[in-house]
């Protein structure tokens, strides 16, 4: 079973790294020392951090496909000019995030993180005051728990971009504006409507998967992020079930379902188009199409009262 560690990245690095435009680029290997005493192997997860002005910044995550203990070794496998470091890690093919050095982790959720002591208990992050990290703390390699690796790819399943120096005014990227996001909104009907249409569009999934000789098993737990696994031989999908009353193709994903699509090889993205018709059509993406192929943006919010103990409240 894979473990999940935190990896602090100076500010001096990420600045570098930023100014050289790695922005966006796959983080390739992480270096320096303190992996083999922390114990990661090969297909451990490893999320790299930061600290900016006390607040926590979510760089990546890799997952380790390589150990190397040598400079000589690093010089061989990553480049030649690759810095010099007691250790490395370098990151399983095509199993590694881009890297951001902006994205910032609400105080909310950096206090929720919790890091795994020696004797296998969980402690909190240590704060310099009620507001900022201690950053002296975070330095070197962490393991944390896995409900923290859950609140760190929730954050990296949202889409996010560095606004780097060099970025010319009108070059951002196109996004669902406001009345573009009200006309989705208004095209899913009323509940009832919805729940008719995703109904129809569960069954037709269904048989369009076993006519193919797959065979289909619905998943009941939300927190899988997918609502069907389904397999044929040794191949097998986790698959997420969206319906359309009309023919666009336009769809809600919720923060498990897109944190899915963004990790899992296996997934895909079944879309029946007027669910409700007497020919409703079927279309399948996968993970990477629905970066490369569609616009998107966030539309829910999980809100939770700063202070249970105190409530300041008005009554209507």
């Amino acid at each position: 079973m894979s473990r999940f560690f935190m990896h602090f990245w100076s500010d001096e690095l990420c600045d570098v790294h930023y100014r050289a435009g790695f922005s966006g680029s796959p983080i390739e290997f992480t270096a320096g020392d303190g992996f083999v005493r922390a114990g990661i192997q090969p297909g451990d997860v490893v999320y790299i951090i930061s600290v900016y002005d006390g607040q926590v910044m979510l760089i990546g995550r890799m997952t380790v496909g390589k150990v190397l203990t040598s400079y000589s070794e690093a010089v061989a496998m990553i480049a030649p000019e690759v810095e010099e470091a007691p250790e490395y890690l370098l990151a399983a093919e095509g199993i590694a995030t881009e890297q951001y050095f902006t994205r910032q982790l609400m105080m909310e959720e950096a206090g929720d993180l919790r890091l795994l002591t020696a004797d296998g208990s969980t402690k909190p992050l240590k704060f310099a005051d009620d507001e900022e990290v201690d950053e002296h703390a975070l330095t070197g390699v962490h393991e944390i728990a896995p409900a923290s690796a859950i609140i760190l790819d929730q954050v990296l399943s949202q889409p996010f971009h560095d606004q780097h120096p060099d970025t010319e005014d009108g070059d951002d990227e196109d996004e669902i504006d406001d009345a573009d996001l009200a006309a989705i909104s208004r095209s899913f009907g009323d509940e009832d409507t919805n729940r008719r249409v995703q109904s129809a569009a569960m069954d037709f999934v269904v048989g369009a998967f076993e006519e193919k000789g797959w065979t289909v098993m619905p998943v009941d737990d939300p927190e899988e992020g997918y609502d069907l696994q389904c397999t044929v031989g040794d191949d097998h999908l986790h698959v997420v079930v969206k319906g359309n009353a009309n023919d666009a193709l336009e769809f809600m994903l919720t923060e498990l379902e897109y944190a899915r699509a963004e990790r899992d090889g296996h997934f895909a993205l079944c879309l029946v188009s007027g669910a409700l018709s007497g020919s409703p059509s079927l279309t399948t993406f996968s993970g990477d199409d629905l970066y490369d192929l569609f616009d998107a943006r966030p539309v829910k919010w999980a809100f939770r009262y700063r202070d249970e103990e105190a409530s300041d409240t008005e009554d209507f």
